[in-house]
C-alpha cells in the first residue's frame, strides 16, 4: 500500500475563487477605508476570512457580521467558479488524496458538486473542522500514523509553503492563472517544488517514491 498522501488547498488550486473573495471582499471592506491593495495584502496571507477580518483589526462582533455579509456574497457567485488547469488528472492519481480548505463547507461542497469533483477526495475538511489548518494537518497526519515527511502539501501560495515547511511535509506549488500569488513570490519562498499544472504531480511522486 503507498504510504504517501497528498494534502490539496482549495481556493486557487482546486478551483479558480479568487476573483469571487476579491469582490466580496472589497465591497464589504471599502466601506471603512480599506483599499484594493491593503485587502489583496492580508488576502494572500491565506487566512481564512475570520481570521483576515481580526488581523485588519475588526472586533469580534463586526468581524461576525461582515463575515456573514462577505460569505453571502461570495456564495451568489459560486456558479462562476470553474476548475484550474489540469485538475481533472488529479483522477490518475493513485494515492490518497484529502481535501483541506480554509473555506467553509457551504462554499466548498456546492462547487465540487457542480464540478463534479467531490468523489476525486477520500477526505475533505474545510473551516468548519478547524481553527487552525497547520494544527489541524499535524494532528491528523499524527492520528494518521503517516510521517510527515510522507506527506505532500499541494497549494498555490507563499502562505501554502510556509504552512508546509511547519509542518515538516513537502509542498508542491501551482504556479498559473489560479494562484492567489505570483511565481517570484512563490520561489522566494523556497518550496520542495513548483509546478504549472497538477498534471506534474504525477511525475514528482514516481522521482520520489
Amino acid at each position: 500500500m503507498n504510504s504517501k498522501i497528498l494534502l490539496f488547498d482549495f481556493d486557487g488550486t482546486i478551483v479558480d475563487s479568487k476573483q469571487v473573495y476579491y469582490k466580496a471582499m472589497i465591497k464589504h471592506l471599502n466601506p471603512f477605508g480599506f483599499s484594493k491593495k491593503r485587502i489583496d495584502k492580508e488576502i494572500k496571507i491565506g487566512l481564512s476570512v475570520a481570521k483576515t477580518l481580526k488581523k485588519l483589526g475588526f472586533s469580534f462582533i463586526e468581524n461576525w457580521i461582515l463575515k456573514r455579509k462577505i460569505m453571502k456574497d461570495v456564495l451568489k457567485y459560486t456558479k462562476e467558479i470553474k476548475k484550474c488547469k489540469d485538475v481533472d488528472s488529479i483522477k490518475n492519481l493513485k494515492i490518497k488524496k484529502v481535501l483541506i480548505s480554509n473555506s467553509t463547507s457551504d462554499f466548498v461542497f456546492p462547487i465540487l458538486k457542480h464540478l463534479k469533483l467531490k468523489k476525486e477526495f477520500e477526505e475533505i475538511y474545510t473551516a468548519d473542522n478547524f481553527n487552525d489548518k497547520t494544527e489541524f494537518i499535524k494532528e491528523y497526519l499524527k492520528d494518521k500514523k503517516i510521517k510527515n515527511k510522507d506527506a505532500y502539501y499541494i497549494g498555490d501560495r507563499v502562505a501554502d509553503v510556509l504552512l508546509a515547511k511547519n509542518i515538516g511535509c513537502k509542498s508542491i506549488i501551482v504556479v498559473g492563472k489560479c494562484s492567489w500569488d505570483s511565481r517570484k513570490e512563490i520561489l522566494k519562498a523556497e518550496p520542495d517544488f513548483v509546478v504549472s499544472s497538477l498534471s506534474d504531480i504525477k511525475k514528482i511522486l514516481s522521482q520520489t517514491s
